[in-house]
């Protein structure tokens, strides 16, 4: 019984026995003396009942609030939270992006993940010759200057013949020059000998840079045989095609190999002259493939119409620093349009979408971590759907392997429960 109580209970009977007291018999005067005495008895036991309260409440309340702060902060920090470092969030290669604000709609289209002219390279030999070693395939990461593939060819032994024979030459020239120029310091050789040696021996330079760039220009450095030429990764990167198979006789000016620094790709994509009409190169894209999605931007939008398609060739460039994407794949790509003199309306990427909880849900970037956002969606429109109510447009949500997340959040919520 809580002390409040106690004490009106004690109030109503002393009122009682305020009530009572008039010139009675002495029966009446001893029936009130007991009563008195019981009132007294009540009293203490009120009291003591009030000073074990006291005790038990302090403990009680913090008891409470420290439960309710654990609820507060490690519940909700297991239930409605993932805690990743920026490392961890960078190796699980989740991306994220800021909700869309004014949102009208969004122009979806396919697209075909090539490489990024930019960043790649054809290899190609000058002479003509037999393919006796292949030692890279596709695929196969390369760093410059790594060996492709040997040629066996005349050509080749030409080349390093002339070249040898030039640097000889230079060889030569250069002794001659030492030896004129000495003499005519000593005032025993002409100036014209010193000259006409001088100029000998810049001459026979001359032909030796030309004999070691036409070398060069064939397609690779020297080989193990004199008829041999190896042909190497002129940049860093990865095998995107290779047109060559052992054993092939190859012409001059053929190409070997292509070489892609596949750090930032590129798609291709056509627009229907509508479409094409409502995208300007700097405009966000988002691509997706089942899970996985990522965001780019339009680099490239043809001025000119394709008189077979009827359509708009386009290019996007699109970060690719963790491998996810893959040269020759298929893509969906959506250009999301915006429009901020029409009511602000919120749309996400379905891909970001998970279920949590029975409800969707999304993962909003915070301090160490994300956070679980349940939302209520409204209509769909090609890789977007809106949300009517959850968010308040100024966050950034996972929309790449957000499914990681949702493991991550199991595993707090089964660790919880073993707890």
């Amino acid at each position: 019984m809580h002390f409040s109580h106690r004490v009106a209970l004690l109030i109503c009977a002393l009122s009682l026995a305020a009530c009572s007291r008039s010139p009675q018999s002495p029966q009446t005067h001893a029936a009130a003396g007991e009563q008195s005495e019981k009132l007294v008895q009540t009293e203490k036991v009120a009291k003591a009942s009030k000073d074990d309260d006291d005790k038990e409440k302090p403990n009680k309340d913090s008891g409470e609030a420290g439960e309710g702060h654990e609820k507060g902060e490690a519940g909700e920090g297991k239930k409605d939270a993932v805690t990743l470092s920026d490392q961890q969030v960078a190796a699980a290669g989740i991306e994220t992006m800021p909700v869309r604000r004014f949102f009208t709609g969004a122009i979806d289209a396919p697209g075909t993940i090539v490489a990024n002219p930019k960043h790649a390279q054809v290899v190609a030999v000058a002479i003509g010759g037999r393919i006796v070693a292949l030692n890279r395939n596709l695929g196969e990461a390369v760093a410059r200057g790594d060996a492709l593939a040997v040629i066996e060819s005349q050509d080749a032994a030409q080349l390093k013949a002339d070249l040898a024979i030039a640097r000889r030459e230079l060889e030569l020239a250069r002794t001659n020059f030492q030896r004129e120029e000495h003499l005519y310091q000593e005032k025993v050789s002409a100036q014209q000998d010193y000259i006409a040696a001088r100029t000998a021996a810049q001459e026979a330079k001359i032909r030796a840079d030309l004999a070691q760039q036409r070398l060069v220009a064939a397609g690779g450095g020297t080989g193990n045989a004199m008829n041999q030429l190896t042909v190497r990764a002129p940049i860093k990167g990865y095998v995107v095609a290779r047109k060559a198979a052992l054993g092939d006789a190859v012409q001059p000016n053929s190409e070997l190999f292509e070489i892609a620094d596949l750090s930032e790709v590129s798609i291709d994509l056509a627009f229907s002259p509508d479409d094409a009409g409502r995208v300007a190169v700097g405009s966000t894209v988002d691509v997706s493939s089942g899970a996985r999605t990522s965001a780019g931007r339009i680099a490239f939008l043809s001025r000119i119409v394709d008189p077979t398609t009827r359509q708009v060739h386009a290019i996007a460039t699109l970060p690719n620093g963790n491998g996810a994407w893959r040269i020759g794949e298929t893509v969906h790509v959506s250009v999301p349009l915006s429009d901020a003199k029409q009511a602000s309306t919120l749309a996400i990427p379905r891909a970001a979408v998970q279920t949590v909880a029975d409800k969707p849900s999304v993962f909003v970037r915070v301090k160490g971590g994300f956070a679980v956002k349940h939302v209520v969606l409204g209509t769909a429109n090609g890789a977007y759907v809106a949300v009517l109510s959850g968010l308040s447009g100024d966050e950034r949500i996972a929309v790449s392997n957000s499914y990681v997340l949702k493991a991550e959040l199991g595993k707090g919520e089964a660790g919880g429960d073993n707890d």
